[in-house]
C-alpha cells in the first residue's frame, strides 16, 4: 500500500472516531440536562388485517386506449360522451374485475368559473360520481383536464366503457385520450 493510501485511511478512521465520540458525548449531555432523547423512527408498522386499506394485488389483463379529436361544443350542465363506446372484457367464467380509467380532455371556454369534469361510465352508468376537477380559462385558451376513476367488483364478461365530459357553462372540447385497464384480483 502506498503512503498516500495509508494517510487517507488513517485520516478517515480519525474522522469517524471523532464523530462517534462527539455523538456519544452529545447524548450524555442531553440526558444530564433532563432532555428526552429522541428515539429513531421504527419501520415495523403493524396494520390490522381487517383494515380496508390493505391493497389487493391485481393482475393487469388488458389495456385499451381510446383517443381522438372531438372538436365540438359541449353545452353547459350536460354530461356528454366525448369518445366512442368501447367494449372491454373481464375474462374468465367466474370472479370479478376492476376497471380503471385515466382520462384527459383538452377544452376551452369563454367564461370565468367554468368548472368541468371528465368521468368514467361503465355499462351506461356513472362510476363513483363525477367530481368537478378543473376549470376552463375565461380567455379562450386551452386547458387539459384529467381524472382517474375505477370501479371494483365488475362481473366477468363484456362491458362498455366511455368517457363523459361536463362543463358548468359549456366548453369546446378539442381532443381526448382515455386509457382503460381491466384487472383481475
Amino acid at each position: 500500500m502506498n503512503k498516500f493510501m495509508k494517510v487517507t485511511l488513517l485520516l478517515a478512521f480519525a474522522v469517524v472516531s471523532f464523530g462517534a465520540y462527539r455523538y456519544g458525548a452529545a447524548q450524555e449531555r442531553g440526558a444530564r440536562r433532563g432532555l428526552i432523547p429522541i428515539e429513531p423512527p421504527t419501520f415495523d408498522v403493524q396494520i390490522s388485517q381487517d383494515s380496508e386499506a390493505l391493497a389487493i394485488n391485481h393482475v393487469l389483463q388488458r389495456t385499451y386506449t381510446n383517443s381522438g379529436i372531438y372538436g365540438s361544443f359541449v353545452p353547459g350542465e350536460t354530461l356528454t360522451p366525448i369518445d366512442a363506446r368501447l367494449t372491454v372484457v373481464c375474462p374468465g367464467t367466474s370472479g370479478t374485475c376492476t376497471i380503471e380509467a385515466d382520462m384527459w380532455a383538452q377544452s376551452t371556454g369563454s367564461s370565468s368559473g367554468n368548472a368541468n369534469a371528465v368521468c368514467l361510465y361503465v355499462d351506461g352508468n356513472a362510476t363513483n360520481g363525477c367530481p368537478l376537477t378543473g376549470e376552463t380559462p375565461s380567455d379562450t385558451s386551452f386547458v387539459v383536464n384529467s381524472f382517474s376513476q375505477s370501479v371494483k367488483g365488475v362481473a366477468h364478461g363484456n362491458h362498455t366503457v366511455q368517457t363523459y365530459y361536463f362543463s358548468s357553462n359549456g366548453a369546446g372540447v378539442e381532443s381526448y385520450t382515455s386509457h382503460y385497464r381491466v384487472y383481475k384480483p
